[in-house]
């Protein structure tokens, strides 16, 4: 049996790989060349998106999803596509360039494998034609990712993207391109979304919209489409002839967060980098009153033009968290009606952001009647700085930057920095992708405004509870195993084979350290998992991440006892002396444990403090917390078991159900020093097991025990079993076998899962033990079959005994 079910499980396992390998629907590029149905040696780009387009074979391209409902996945290699001309999707499509990974090395920014890497893949226009044209026939979605796009032109609209419907840009690129109106995109038609997860939007040019633009009206309505950029650099964009670098109009909800735009430029007469205003120099524009514009944790600085940000009252606009300042040739913020002094209702919210009050070149305008002193407490005033002694210089695009070029603040411990504002409402995380802020109900440490946050050493209070450590041991094993294969298997990537190495062994030091150091009823802590490091400034002005690890940091431990925290989050409470707190080196984790068996009362916690300190920082930079704690007792596990019973006898067979469970899940008994010989199962008040509890039984099966009573705790009105427990099958000429459920009772009178105890009798045929005890009708004649037979024989033997007397 044991060997059908192995060969079953190869068999599933094989056949599940089959189907993967089957499922592969993505279409491979195979050349650069931009070939388009000559060559069916090679799949091009251009045919692979005919391929994805018609769900059909093209070219030298599988046919991908034939389902015309799917979307079709397009794999590019690393290297530079050259177009010849636009390429023109009829269908949803997703596109992914080379990973950007380096499987050698771990990120300077995450600490995790792979280390990103600067984009591998390239297509480009020539500057003879849009790279992409989703407006025709079904405007289907597009969906980038990790590519430049470069030197696209179109002599119209969209440079680089004219885009007819939803789009998703992530880890993208565009550079370069021209055009009359969207020098980089243009969003055409009703429901165009944009979203942009990081990336680079440089060196773009158009008359209108360098970086967008976009179409006001479709079908006599305002235009309604949704736009998100996060986390990326929009930098250089425009001429002086520009009109402006993003326009705005229709009915637009736009929302860029934790990005750096600096270094557009725009005519010095008229031009602005955002237009989101009903008026323009030049002219009136369709902008709903429904329109909005939220700009949050944004660098916004050394821009050139007549003004940064043109608004007036049509659409809302929200500006929080940003460095909306020190840009050149006119007004960061213009209202563009005239004085905005005395407007009332101009819809324009200015809260927490780095701006000029003072009323000449680089002032932010806003209304009277917003600049309370209430909102101006909000406000840092920078009219008298130097953006030097904030900023540092631009970044060069590197791994420090997440390959995006953007500032750093500088920390001078004044009243200008920019620096821990004292509100805890901006964005989550900044633009490199690291978390801002770790309690938000607190404002020890608070927001920095624009782009980048500095990172300073913070440790957090941890709440937990203890866990099952099987599960946690479980995991390590199947990890290492899942990693040990990948690296035996000779089909594996080389290129993967380090990081494999590497999570190998980290599985396998956790796996071993996790069973030989585990305590008893043990709290695995990472001190490090949930925290936020320190940052050390380089030459350059840039930062470099001081990552959480025990290379960095020195972890210090204090058991403090039982108790609460105080109204100031301070420790109040008793001694423990049962209470262990301990830092494992092998592990790089706390473990947090009692000497004794006793859970956590209700309503009370169990306190370690713990502390981060930086190796070799001068001065010491350290951050400490709470370990706050509950003990509780885990359930004991009970295991499926199988019995042999011998048909045609009235064999009756004794189990050993307490072999079949365990309480390690609790860790090791002999780490108690109150009860180092503690039972892993329920015992009665004169020391006899009394642990297993039948939870259904089959009639055709008697189990019988040495003795039995009451089970513990709010299960005592129903009976347990103990001692040696014997079971038997009532009818010796039943050919089937049979199943029933047990549980068993650790030493704490906790209850464990339903596990299945199975009597496989000798003369079992598949179907009855497909049937678990019942019968089909040739189950049902077989059986009468039997019945009769025995009634034959006693009638036979009757009537000899009758004529022998």
């Amino acid at each position: 049996m044991k060997n059908y079910k192995k060969g079953i499980l190869a068999l599933a396992i094989l056949s599940t790989m089959s189907l993967m390998a089957a499922e592969d629907k993505t279409i491979y590029v195979t050349t650069f060349d931009d070939e388009d149905g000559e060559n069916v040696e090679k799949c091009s780009l251009r045919e692979a998106v005919t391929a994805a387009s018609t769900h059909k074979a093209y070219g030298g391209c599988p046919v991908g999803q034939v389902d015309a409902s799917m979307t079709n996945v397009i794999q590019l290699d690393e290297g530079e596509y050259k177009l010849t001309r636009e390429l023109q999707p009829n269908s949803s499509l997703s596109i992914l360039g080379k990973l950007p990974a380096n499987y050698r090395k771990a990120d300077v920014l995450t600490n995790t494998f792979p280390a990103i890497t600067a984009l591998k893949t390239t297509i480009s226009g020539q500057g003879k034609s849009r790279i992409f044209n989703t407006t025709n026939l079904k405007k289907p979605a597009l969906n980038l990712t990790n590519i430049i796009l470069k030197d696209g032109y179109s002599s119209d609209t969209g440079g680089a993207l004219y885009l007819g419907s939803t789009s998703v840009l992530t880890n993208v690129q565009i550079l370069n391109s021209k055009a009359k109106s969207g020098g980089a995109i243009f969003l055409n038609d009703i429901d165009t979304g944009l979203t942009i997860n990081r990336g680079i939007i440089q060196g773009n040019d158009a008359t209108e919209g360098s970086v967008l633009a976009m179409t006001c009206n479709d079908n006599l309505v305002y235009t309604n489409r949704t736009i998100n950029v996060t986390g990326a650099s929009i930098l250089g964009n425009g001429s002086s002839s520009s009109l402006s670098t993003m326009t705005f109009c229709g009915q637009p909800t736009a929302i860029f967060t934790a990005n750096t735009i600096t270094n557009n430029i725009a005519n010095a007469q008229s031009g602005r980098i955002f237009q989101f205003s009903s008026k323009t120099p030049e002219k009136s524009i369709n902008l709903s009153p429904s329109a909005s514009l939220a700009l949050v944790n944004n660098t916004i600085v050394k821009n050139n033009a007549f003004s940064t940000l043109l608004y007036n009252s049509r659409g809302i606009k929200s500006v929080q968290y940003n460095i909306l300042a020190f840009n050149e040739g006119g007004k960061s913020c213009r209202y563009a009606d005239g004085d905005v002094t005395e407007v009332k209702g101009s819809n324009f919210l200015n809260i927490y952001n780095a701006i000029k009050l003072a009323s000449d070149n680089d002032q932010c305008e806003t209304a009277k009647e917003l600049l309370t002193d209430e909102v101006k407490k909000t406000l840092v005033d920078v009219s008298d700085v130097n953006p030097d002694t904030v900023l540092s210089t631009l970044q060069t695009p590197t791994e420090y930057t997440a390959f995006m070029p953007m500032y750093f603040l500088k920390n001078l411990n004044t009243d200008k920095d920019l620096v821990d504002i004292g509100s805890t409402g901006c964005a989550g995380t900044d633009q490199r992708g690291m978390t801002r802020i770790l309690n938000r109900d607190t404002t020890d440490t608070s927001c920095d405004l624009g782009s980048t946050e500095i990172l300073s050493l913070t440790a957090t209070d941890l709440a937990t509870i203890n866990t099952s450590v099987v599960p946690i041991i479980n995991n390590y094993q199947k990890e290492y195993d899942t990693f040990k294969g990948l690296i035996d298997n000779k089909e594996t990537n080389p290129e993967y084979l380090p990081y494999y190495n590497i999570m190998m062994n980290n599985y396998n030091t956790l796996l071993n350290n996790t069973k030989s150091d585990q305590k008893y009823r043990t709290l695995f802590i990472d001190p490090f998992a949930l925290n936020l490091p320190d940052e050390a400034v380089r030459a350059d002005g840039g930062r470099e991440i001081k990552h959480l690890t025990t290379e960095n940091y020195d972890v210090t431990v204090e058991s403090l006892g039982t108790g609460k925290l105080d109204e100031k989050k301070q420790f109040v409470g008793r001694i423990d002396p049962a209470l262990r707190c301990e830092w494992n080196k092998e592990l790089k984790q706390v473990l947090m444990y009692r000497t004794d068996d006793f859970i956590t009362a209700t309503g009370d916690n169990e306190f370690c403090k713990y502390t981060l300190t930086m190796k070799g920082s001068n001065p010491v930079k350290s951050s400490s917390a709470y370990i706050v704690a509950n003990f509780i007792n885990i359930a004991p596990i009970a295991k499926d078991a199988n019995f042999n019973i011998q048909h045609g006898t009235d064999q009756k067979i004794d189990i050993n159900l307490l072999d079949q469970t365990n309480d390690d899940g609790d860790g090791l008994v002999s780490q108690l020093s109150n009860n180092p010989n503690k039972s892993r199962y329920y015992l009665n008040a004169a020391g006899q097991d009394l642990a297993i509890r039948i939870s259904s039984l089959p009639d055709p099966v008697a189990v019988t025990a040495e003795r039995s009573g009451p089970c513990p705790g709010n299960d005592k009105k129903l009976t347990c079993l103990g001692g040696k427990i014997t079971v038997q099958i009532k009818n010796t000429l039943d050919p089937f076998d049979y199943k029933f459920n047990y549980m068993v009772y650790d030493a704490d009178g906790l209850v464990s899962n339903t596990a299945t105890v199975t009597l496989s009798n000798s003369a079992s045929t598949p179907s009855a033990r497909s049937g678990g005890g019942a019968t089909g009708i040739l189950g049902l004649l077989g059986l009468f079959s039997l019945i009769g037979l025995r009634r034959f024989y006693s009638l036979k033997k009757s009537r000899v005994n009758f004529f022998h007397n």
